[in-house]
Order: structure tokens, then C-alpha cells, then sequence
């Protein structure tokens, strides 16, 4: 995929958070720029260039949140990324099983937490209790249907609680050849009650996937380098083989691509559509060299 990231000044604004200030501090030259200038110039330049335009889209300010907000963080696995007394974990593994997995492909596991509760099948619904604020980093995307994870993590929110997501930016990551996520897509995974991965998304992640090495992937991007990779058709068969060995099991493969603006775009229309329950988006741009982005909904 090579196509030139164009929007409107208005288009841009309903989906990127922007704090003209810190656009305007952070960009020197920028310094003269007027409001709308600088929504005009992120719009047309800055988003595409991967400039930061809020300090939310850092990762390290993102995960800044009040020690005395009740928190559960989604599949933390070696590295919770959330540490402190009022952190509750939930993995599709035990702590001891987490551990076993990490020894067997060569992963520190000195810092897997205690994991409070183990949902075999990744569903929030086994929890009983409510909390502030619920965290992942790269979870969203493997969620094989994603308006019902939405909507238990909604369930699972205390009034005013935010949902806080860290998700891979496909376009510079190892889906990089893949065409981003449609909403109909979406959709459909919903109406057919989707449980499990099917062998086209397997086939993706497996066979059409790219390095993923982000600086490269901006590179190319901005250059319009990207070039056309031919089908693999070993691994594509060795895709097929894997899926059928499964049985019907759960395979961990990404399930969805998104960039910044498509998700905002489809997590707003989801709530315009009352698929989901939350209250608004609010959805942080790409950064330049770094392969996701930041997201929050609003209950």
C-alpha cells in the first residue's frame, strides 16, 4: 500500500486530538503560525509527517494515571506497564502459565505480575467488580470481535471511567501491507458472534505480513518507496496448515489493522450507531519512528 495521507482542516480536527500550543512549542517552525494555520499545516503536513501535535501521543505521558484510580490492566504478559497497589491484571494465562510461555520462547518473566483474573477466552465478563480506568497495549487489535470487547469493557467501567488503548499503527508496523480495517468488517465479525480467528486472518498475519522495523516503514512512506511484495506461497500454505492443526482453537494473530484517524473515525461511528455505549474518543496522531498510537473512550 502507498497512498498519500491527505484531509480537511475540518476532517482532521474531529479525529485527531491537537493542542495548537504544544504544536505550535514543540515545532519551531511553526512559531509564527496562527490557530488555524496550525490546524491547516497538520492537517496537510503534520500528521503525515508524524509530528506531535499533543503530549497525550507520547506513550510515557499516556500511561501517566493517578496512583488512586482504581485500574485493570488487559494481557500485561512479562511487562505490566501499569504498577501500583490499586492494578488489577487480567490475561488469558495464569501467572505460573504466563511464566512457562516466557521461558519457552525466551522471555524474561521476572516481572509477570499476579494475575487477578485468568479469562481462558480474553472476555471481561467474568469480572464482578468496576474500576476507573482499563488499560492494553496492543490487545485491541486481536480482539476477534471488537464491538463486544467494547462494550465489556464499557460493563466493567465505573461512571466517568475511561477505557486507555495503545494500538499498533498498521501502516507502520509489520501490517504495513495490509489495507487498514473497514467498519463493515467490524460489523459483520458482531453479527456472526466471532470467537476465534478465521484462516483469512491467520493467512494475513502469518504470510502477509512485513519487517517491522517502524523507522524504515516511515522512511519509505514519506518517500513513497513502498514498494509491492509478491505473495509467499509457502508460508501461505504453512498458514493453512497451522490454522487447520488448530481445530477450531484460539490462534493470537491480529484480527484488525488501524491507523490514528480510521480508528477514531470507526470508534465515533460506532457510537453514532449505538453499537457501543461510550460517550466520545478521544484519539492521539501518529509520532514519527514509532509504530502506535494512543486512544481513549469515554464512558
Amino acid at each position: 500500500m502507498n497512498v498519500e495521507l491527505k484531509f480537511s482542516t475540518e476532517v482532521i480536527k474531529d479525529l485527531i486530538e491537537i493542542d495548537v500550543d504544544f504544536y505550535r512549542q514543540n515545532h519551531h517552525d511553526l512559531k509564527s503560525h496562527s490557530v488555524d494555520e496550525l490546524y491547516d499545516h497538520y492537517a496537510n503536513h503534520g500528521y503525515r509527517e508524524g509530528r506531535i501535535c499533543h503530549q497525550s501521543a507520547l506513550r510515557e505521558n499516556f500511561i501517566q494515571i493517578e496512583n488512586s484510580l482504581k485500574c485493570l490492566e488487559i494481557g500485561p504478559f512479562v511487562n505490566p506497564t501499569l504498577v501500583n497497589n490499586n492494578v488489577k491484571y487480567l490475561d488469558v494465562l495464569s501467572s505460573h502459565d504466563l511464566k512457562k510461555r516466557a521461558e519457552k520462547i525466551g522471555l524474561q518473566f521476572d516481572s509477570i505480575p499476579n494475575i487477578d483474573f485468568v479469562s481462558k477466552d480474553g472476555s471481561l465478563n467474568i469480572i464482578k467488580e468496576k474500576f476507573d480506568v482499563i488499560f492494553s497495549s496492543h490487545n485491541l487489535e486481536h480482539q476477534p470481535d471488537l464491538i463486544s470487547h467494547l462494550n465489556e469493557a464499557y460493563s466493567t467501567l465505573n461512571p466517568n471511567g475511561v477505557y486507555k488503548m495503545i494500538v499498533p499503527n498498521c501502516y507502520y508496523c509489520f501490517d504495513a501491507y495490509l489495507p487498514p480495517s473497514k467498519i463493515s468488517e467490524i460489523i459483520l465479525a458482531n453479527y456472526l458472534h466471532v470467537k476465534t480467528h478465521s484462516v483469512a486472518k491467520v493467512i494475513e498475519h502469518r504470510a502477509l505480513t512485513a519487517h517491522n522495523d517502524s523507522l524504515e516503514h516511515w522512511i519509505d512512506a514519506i518517500n513513497g518507496k513502498r514498494e509491492y511484495k509478491k505473495i509467499d506461497v509457502d508460508r501461505v500454505f504453512a498458514s493453512m496448515r497451522e490454522f487447520e492443526a488448530s481445530k477450531g482453537e484460539y490462534i493470537d494473530v491480529h484480527s484488525w489493522q488501524f491507523m490514528p484517524h480510521t480508528l477514531s473515525d470507526i470508534l465515533n461511528s460506532l457510537i453514532s450507531l449505538k453499537f457501543i455505549s461510550f460517550k466520545s474518543v478521544k484519539c492521539f496522531g501518529s509520532i514519527y519512528a514509532r509504530n502506535e498510537f494512543c486512544v481513549e473512550l469515554h464512558k
